[in-house]
């Protein structure tokens, strides 16, 4: 029985990234999985789901689509991580299989294309997106940006207006899935004059009609996007507060990034990047030199080879969106190269299938392009496997980088709070320490050694870390939650209140500090506004038992058993196996 070629290459491509990938499924929660999906109440409900475009998305974003996706995965698979990894192994399966069939219309050579595609699936740099269950949502909006290229693709190629249409309409699907989206204008345009137009006057023209309607789209998602979220960027200042450093240091960083994609090692999940501020550095010197090599080489591609032309540009416009143009959480990030890397394969396999064109080995090219590959893909795969065991959980993925990054602080802060949530203060407030260390502005720790003292009730130490904390970031919402609460212990309440109250004006949907408030109302007898801010702090968050607890307690006081039963009943369907509230509702059936 004869195999039909592509069927086979499709399962070739997906017994690749099995392989790659099967030892993701073991893996627990891990980095930012705890703040997008564990501890995001917003995903647990689709009644949720209206909001999700008319509020900004958990992390200051605005990406609706993603969070409708997170929303639909937890209705499937609740907090099992196994759901998660299928569904960013199966997410890399479909973008590797269009990337594929995308090669395959551009450049008609089923073979080129199927190299290109094997190297898309199995290289190591993408376990910063597939890994990653929090980053795996994103590739939904990679998936609709292929998508909208591919049918553009076949449209430019026959002219039929369905194609266009769908492409139009995956466009708009893509830019509510993932900001990154929004360079599909430059990727069409990059095309058509890589291969099916001349650069003149006239055919910007003509091409300039067939973009209107993606233009339009595009307008229009920035202005919701913008009236949402009500910032350009992610964040409010640039690095170092300079445009000017950043700009500098992104020249160093996209050389970094080619370097990663030709050798991706000490694969990581923070980025330490030396920031510049003089253009006298000689690392930037020679980062912008070697930029400007590359510059030439892609101007001189484009009369030699179309492919070789597309692969450059298609690298570094899809870059554009981690360009810090616009202020930005990260400078720089492994996740980043995920789509940017398809320009790299393409470029990798152009550069060993020269090989036929070597007079001398012309001969014996063939065995040599599939022993090439062979190492190549097998290589990647072995990296990636090992990679994929350093996120088997959140300890051994901050030890691994704090081992090969000493550097990091985000991952220093992030070890010293799974030291302190062991309550190991002495080594948790030592790797605080070493953040602080490595970056003086680095607000979280100050406020992470502030809560280590809280724990161990030195309060008066604590209150110096969070108004450091606070100095740096006025609006950090733990510093002023955690210093209302410090205050409350010392017996200072209207201090406390005031820090408590500041929170609730900044982060209006903060629940925590509802409750924390309702505490301190109860605290000094004032039941009516306790019992009034802990009910919002249910109703904002339905999901913490605690919350009911600690309402139950305080109608407990009141002698409304009634009240405080009905209130832990509701706690326990939350959490039926609950010691504590079980243990309070039976003290209160007595």
């Amino acid at each position: 029985m004869k195999i039909n070629k592509n069927l086979l290459i499709v399962l070739i491509l997906f017994a690749v990234i099995l392989i790659s990938y099967s030892n993701i499924f073991q893996n627990e929660f891990a980095w930012d999985d705890q703040y997008f999906i564990v501890d995001n109440i917003h995903i647990k409900e689709l009644k949720n789901v209206p909001g999700f475009f008319t509020e900004p998305s958990t992390g200051n974003l605005y990406r609706p689509l993603r969070s409708v996706f997170y929303t639909l995965n937890y209705q499937i698979w609740n907090l099992n991580p196994f759901g998660y990894h299928l569904n960013s192994l199966l997410l890399h399966f479909f973008v590797t299989l269009l990337l594929f069939f995308i090669t395959v219309k551009i450049t008609k050579k089923t073979g080129f294309s199927f190299v290109a595609a094997l190297f898309f699936a199995a290289h190591p740099v993408h376990t910063a997106r597939i890994t990653n269950m929090t980053a795996g949502f994103d590739v939904f909006g990679i998936l609709f940006l292929l998508l909208s290229f591919f049918f553009y693709i076949i449209f430019s190629k026959n002219e039929k207006n369905n194609y266009y249409f769908l492409s139009i309409a995956f466009y708009l699907f893509a830019l509510f899935s993932t900001e990154e989206a929004i360079t599909l204008i430059l990727i069409l345009f990059f095309y058509d004059f890589s291969f099916n137009y001349k650069i003149n006057l006239n055919n910007i023209r003509l091409l300039f009609k067939k973009y209107i309607p993606y233009i339009i789209i595009t307008i229009f998602y920035l202005i919701v996007r913008f009236l949402v979220v009500g910032q350009v960027g992610r964040t409010e200042a640039y690095f170092q507060q300079s445009f000017f450093g950043t700009f500098l240091t992104t020249i160093k960083i996209f050389v970094e990034y080619v370097a990663i994609s030709f050798f991706p090692f000490n694969l990581t999940i923070e980025r330490v990047v030396g920031f510049e501020t003089t253009l006298l550095s000689m690392s930037f010197i020679i980062s912008l030199l070697a930029l400007l090599l590359i510059f030439f080489f892609f101007i001189k591609s484009y009369d030699k080879s179309k492919i070789l032309f597309f692969s450059i540009g298609w690298f570094f416009i899809t870059l554009l969106p981690f360009s810090n143009l616009v202020p930005q959480n990260t400078i720089m990030a492994d996740r980043y190269l995920y789509l940017s890397s398809y320009g790299f394969c393409l470029f990798l396999t152009f550069l060993i299938f020269r090989i036929n064109n070597i007079e001398f080995i012309r001969r014996y090219s063939k065995a040599i392009i599939i022993i090439l590959v062979v190492l190549i893909v097998g290589a990647y795969t072995v990296s990636t496997i090992q990679r994929n065991a350093e996120w088997r959980d959140n300890f051994i993925l901050l030890s691994t980088t704090v081992e090969e990054n000493p550097f990091g602080t985000r991952a220093h802060q992030a070890l010293a709070l799974h030291y302190r949530s062991l309550g190991d203060y002495e080594i948790a407030a030592k790797y605080a320490s070493r953040a602080i260390e490595l970056s003086s502005g680095n607000y979280h720790a100050y406020e992470n050694l502030g809560t280590i003292n809280a724990y161990q009730k030195k309060y008066d130490a604590a209150i110096p870390y969070y108004e450091k904390s606070l100095e740096m970031n006025p609006d950090f919402y733990l510093a002023n939650n955690n210093l209302g609460l410090v205050y409350s212990y010392i017996g200072d309440f209207n201090a406390s209140i005031f820090y408590l109250k500041k929170i609730i004006e900044i982060e209006p949907k903060l629940s925590k500090a509802y409750n924390d408030l309702g505490t301190v109302y109860a605290q000094i007898g004032e039941f009516d506004l306790a019992i009034e801010n802990m009910e919002q702090s249910i109703e904002i968050n339905p999901y913490q038992i605690d919350y009911y607890y600690n309402l139950a307690v305080i109608y407990e006081f009141l002698e409304n058993d009634e009240k405080a039963k009905e209130l832990l009943l509701e706690a326990l369907d939350i959490e039926p196996e609950s010691v504590k509230i079980k243990k309070k509702l039976s003290g209160l059936k007595q």
